[in-house]
């Protein structure tokens, strides 16, 4: 797919508010916006990725498609629509057995996928054993609207003051990245890394804003305004504890960020004051570098080594990874909070919680009340 550049003026006096990577979680979308009072005055822009990942693709890509139809709405391109549109538009077998076998393994790490989902509504569940020849004409008929809107999506929306994309562009001269191959702006990993600075913002999604946080698990936006970069991926879908991040400016002149979060995490009210930890001591393993060495395994918390460091981590975060023995994201660092602070829950164990406060993970060891679900920000 080409890339293609859609430039338009924000109206004075209407607010932006931005959001990426959905990944397939409708119920997240409608909470935030809920919380925004988004209307039709308002304009929304959501940078791509808008399904898999999540249990809701088809309905979260038909309320984008209804937002569009209501509101001034603007949907951009991600690399995995991109991937999920090449596998809707292809004639070849060969491809939907293998979009086949990622879909069921998928709805083990997910609950469910969009050709699950597109399977299951025209009568015909997907199974090891389901013909993709006989399925896959039922699914290109029943679901051409859907197939239609995910290939008009744009890859980069310019206005006064944001270009907009979902991975990076690697300079501003747009009319010359337009007609391009589209696939390196969408996967742009680790963009915020490679050192670019603009004189516009440039607001992306795709790679997880957590994954810049230098000595703590921070899930929200990273917004650097000397280098006037955006980086909006609050992790939802791709970990357990991520959030989907809606950033509102009252105006296209300001600089006046607020944000709306939802994470769908049971929440729970802090009874006891605790100090926080130094942030420079705390120890946080994530995803590219989780290699580690167990010292000492228990029932609930390990031992173990990352670097040569002693940590302990709970017992169930530990993992084989293609042989490597392995630890899911966690840092040892303690939140500081306040008796009555609202924190949602990631991991309960005897002796403390792994939990969120305002975006940032860390360990509460006091007591607590009230668990609920999640509640409006």
């Amino acid at each position: 797919m080409i890339t293609t550049l859609q430039r338009i003026a924000f109206p004075d006096h209407r607010r932006i508010l931005m959001i990426s990577d959905l990944h397939g979680h409708a119920d997240g979308l409608r909470h935030v916006l809920r919380q925004a009072r988004f209307g039709p005055d308002d304009i929304l822009v959501i940078v791509g990725d808008l399904v898999e990942k999540g249990p809701q693709s088809l309905e979260t890509l038909r309320l984008v498609m209804a937002l569009e139809k209501e509101c001034t709405v603007y949907p951009l391109m991600g690399n995995v629509d991109l991937w999920r549109l090449e596998f809707l538009q292809s004639d070849d077998p060969r491809k939907w057995e293998e979009m086949k076998h990622y879909s069921l393994r998928a709805k083990t790490w997910w609950g469910n996928s969009m050709l699950g989902e597109m399977c299951a509504e025209i009568g015909m569940p997907l199974t090891a054993e389901t013909d993709m020849a006989t399925v896959f004409p039922e699914i290109q008929l029943h679901f051409a609207p859907e197939i239609a809107f995910l290939s008009g999506l744009i890859t980069i929306l310019d206005t006064q003051r944001i270009t907009f994309v979902h991975g990076g562009i690697p300079h501003e001269r747009l009319d010359e990245l337009a007609g391009t191959d589209a696939y390196p702006l969408l996967k742009f990993d680790d963009f915020y890394s490679a050192g670019f600075s603009f004189r516009k913002y440039v607001a992306v999604g795709h790679w997880p804003a957590v994954l810049y946080s230098p000595t703590y698990p921070d899930f929200r936006p990273l917004i650097d305004r000397r280098r006037r970069i955006i980086s909006m991926d609050g992790a939802c879908g791709v970990k357990s504890e991520g959030q989907l991040n809606l950033l509102i400016l009252p105006d296209w002149r300001s600089d006046d960020f607020s944000l709306i979060t939802w994470d769908g995490l049971p929440v729970i009210q802090a009874l006891d004051d605790q100090t926080g930890s130094p942030a420079e001591n705390a120890r946080y393993i994530r995803w590219n570098d989780h290699a580690i060495y167990v010292q000492r395994r228990g029932g609930h918390q390990s031992l173990i080594l990352h670097h040569g460091m002693p940590m302990n981590v709970p017992t169930s975060c530990i993992f084989d990874h293609d042989g490597v023995l392995s630890c899911s994201d966690i840092t040892d660092y303690r939140l500081p909070v306040s008796a009555g602070d609202t924190l949602h829950l990631i991991l309960r164990l005897p002796n403390g919680c792994y939990v969120k406060k305002n975006g940032i993970a860390g360990w509460y060891m006091g007591r607590y009340t009230r668990i609920t679900e999640e509640e409006p920000s």
